[in-house]
């Protein structure tokens, strides 16, 4: 697969109250399952690819809601110009998620899809 030169770091701060569970994939990688403490983080690196078309999603479970929330860490055509070498997200209480726009100096609100589990 073709990879461009800069590398991005991606940071989920949880700053939510109380523990989360996050898994963080693409279609190529799965970074796997992580129970992530309040006040804490969860960071992993990779090189986009050439097509503009990396794309990583991660699930969170908030207890006690049994709900996984979605959100894109990276999409690239989204991210490229936003965060273009960190890309930094905190969840917060209330299932609010920000992200911070590297270029503007701003943290920004983005919405999380979800999915009742069965």
């Amino acid at each position: 697969m073709l990879q461009s030169s800069a590398k991005v770091h991606v940071h989920i701060q949880n700053r939510q109250g109380k523990n989360i569970n996050l898994h963080c994939r693409s279609k190529d990688d799965d970074l796997g399952y992580h129970n992530i403490e309040n006040g804490t983080e969860y960071s992993w690196s990779f090189r986009p690819n050439f097509w503009y078309t990396t794309l990583f999603y991660c699930a969170v479970l908030m207890d006690p809601d049994p709900v996984w929330y979605h959100f894109d860490a990276y999409r690239q055509s989204r991210d490229s110009y936003r965060c273009e070498s960190q890309c930094s997200w905190a969840i917060l209480k209330h299932h609010t998620l920000i992200g911070y726009n590297q270029k503007t100096g701003n943290w920004e609100r983005f919405f999380f899809r979800s999915d009742r589990l069965l």
